[in-house]
């Protein structure tokens, strides 16, 4: 009985089929030289992803481009650097910046680090901020000792155009945050940057209800004199079609504790039919939602929290059946101006300083006014500042957890929303993950070593003195006690504020004679020293603006 074969192919006789087997493989080995050259090749391509040189300039052109990508994103750099990359670049790599200060000391120098001329020389350790790149700064100090006033100083450098410190060419658009417990028109503390009022414009948006002393207050700004500019004050007005359904929900959990109140499980469920109705529609029908409201069947001790979180939401929308001003026939209202409209250059605050409004509210609404000033950022670059955060920026409520996350949220996507943060607080325990984020802290003046402790578990530039005693006369600890008003003490270990030089430097040309791609040869000549763990002491620049921060004193 004969096996039928399964192969498409005949069966070859057992010698010719060992002898093609052979033939096969033969082919198939390649030779050990050519199998080198090829993972050589490979590993060279794989080699030329991760290779790079500690200067500021590379073996090659495109790590030279990724190291002006860093110059160009550095919060701050001195003058020194400025100088030499103009000399060696081909272009501007730093188009706008703006002065912050002068170094005076650097604390934590590596071993083997030359101290002498680099660091006594005035011209060359100027600090600038980089306007151009997004960053974040968190400010802290005690009262009086320079905090408002280095805020100050950025707001100026980032909105004053044309500049007086430094380039601007594309001013910033700012927002300012500022609540305290006002207690009288008397006593009432303004927000201090209104005093760039004298350079550029501001507007205050203030409490409806406490419209006419905040409007007193900020038109007798002591220091300003009789002619000079003052703020334009206006009642901070919603539309509806500024609310979402997400605001209305953190607005009617307003409580100060960390638990929603019990009427809650009713607004959700009316929030969400809302969302299902509006089929992604925006804006928010306020009495339809007040209708549904009134439609639910209450207990008697929901029933009075819930009026208090409507009557404060309502007092804040515009609403369009307002009757119109008296002598005005219906039809012909005088046109209400765009209290929300941003120009470059201009700044907005928000000040909620108001008897009826407390700390927990003034974070609920201003997380909505975040909303709407982060809407049109494509239009340009924004700068949000908090001023005396701790007056409202608590850690123990609900709301203002809610803000912190808002915060947060800015400062982990400001290269995508091209969004600067500025955050001034006496309290460096504000928020230990604000601290941990921003790319610069600026510590001035305190005695609390409560504070210290925060600081020294947060801040890379701390751990060069954990070989020290805790509050020796050499330490962290000490330096910020003796620090004189307008002093401060910076940490960024990003900053360039030093450049090391290389004989032998080599002219910027390329193989064919041609200027390189922003000068990337020339910068060969340099190695980049970034501040790290280091920290430098800084005074700040003198204001530009009127100076309203200064001490009443009983006798001038």
């Amino acid at each position: 009985m004969k096996f039928q074969n399964t192969a498409d192919t005949p069966s070859l006789p057992i010698k010719k089929r060992k002898a093609q087997k052979s033939k096969t493989n033969k082919k198939k080995n390649n030779p050990p030289h050519v199998a080198n050259m090829v993972a050589n090749t490979e590993l060279t391509k794989h080699l030329a992803l991760i290779e790079d040189d500690d200067g500021l300039g590379a073996n090659n052109c495109e790590e030279n481009v990724a190291r002006l990508e860093e110059l160009r994103t550095t919060p701050l750099f001195s003058s020194g650097v400025r100088m030499a990359m103009q000399i060696q670049a081909q272009g501007e790599i730093l188009p706008q910046y703006a002065l912050m200060g002068i170094r005076t000391e650097t604390y934590g120098r590596f071993e083997g680090e030359d101290t002498s001329e680099s660091n006594i020389r005035r011209s060359t350790n100027l600090v600038y901020a980089n306007i151009n790149a997004p960053w974040s700064t968190f400010i802290c100090g005690s009262q009086g000792s320079g905090k408002s006033h280095t805020l100050s100083c950025m707001l100026e450098n980032s909105l004053l155009h044309p500049s007086e410190t430094g380039s601007l060419s594309s001013p910033l658009t700012g927002l300012v945050l500022h609540y305290d417990k006002f207690t009288g028109v008397d006593t009432g503390q303004l927000c201090e940057a209104a005093y760039l009022s004298s350079k550029l414009p501001v507007r205050v948006l203030v409490a409806p209800s406490n419209y006419g002393h905040m409007e007193k207050l900020y038109a007798n700004m002591p220091g300003l004199s009789n002619g000079a500019p003052r703020p334009k004050v206006s009642r901070m007005y919603f539309r509806e079609d500024q609310l979402t359904l997400g605001m209305m929900k953190d607005l009617m959990a307003v409580n100060g504790e960390g638990t929603p109140p019990l009427y809650m499980e009713v607004v959700t469920k009316i929030l969400r039919e809302m969302a299902e109705e509006s089929q992604g529609r925006r804006g928010l029908n306020f009495n339809a939602f007040k209708k549904r409201l009134n439609d639910e069947e209450w207990n008697k001790g929901q029933t009075g929290p819930l009026h208090m979180r409507l009557d404060l939401l309502e007092s804040f929308l515009e609403k369009s059946s307002r009757k119109p001003a008296r002598g005005l026939a219906v039809g012909k209202r005088m046109k209400s101006e765009n209290i929300w409209d941003f120009p470059k250059g201009s700044l907005t605050i928000i000040d909620l300083s108001c008897p009826f409004v407390d700390e927990n509210d003034a974070c609920s609404l201003f997380n909505i006014c975040l909303s709407i000033f982060m809407e049109r950022r494509n239009e340009g670059g924004r700068v949000v500042a908090l001023d005396e955060a701790h007056k409202f920026l608590t850690m123990n409520s609900r709301e203002g957890g809610n803000l912190t996350d808002t915060l947060l949220s800015l400062i982990r996507q400001q290269r995508h929303l091209a969004t600067r943060v500025i955050i001034a607080t006496q309290e460096p325990t504000l928020s230990p993950n604000l601290l941990d984020l921003c790319n610069v802290t600026i510590v001035h003046r305190f005695t609390s070593p409560a504070w210290f402790k925060t600081l020294r578990g947060h801040l890379a530039g701390a751990a060069i003195d954990n070989d020290k005693p805790k509050y020796g006369s050499d330490n962290l600890f000490s330096r910020i006690v003796t620090l004189k008003t307008g002093e401060a003490l910076v940490f960024c270990p990003s900053a360039i504020f030093d450049i090391v030089s290389d004989e032998g430097w080599e002219e910027s040309k390329s193989s064919l004679g041609e200027p390189e791609p922003h000068g990337a040869s020339a910068l060969k000549a340099f190695k980049i020293k970034e501040l790290g763990p280091r920290y430098a002491r800084v005074r700040i620049r003198k204001r530009v603006t009127t100076d309203g921060g200064r001490s009443i004193l009983a006798e001038k």
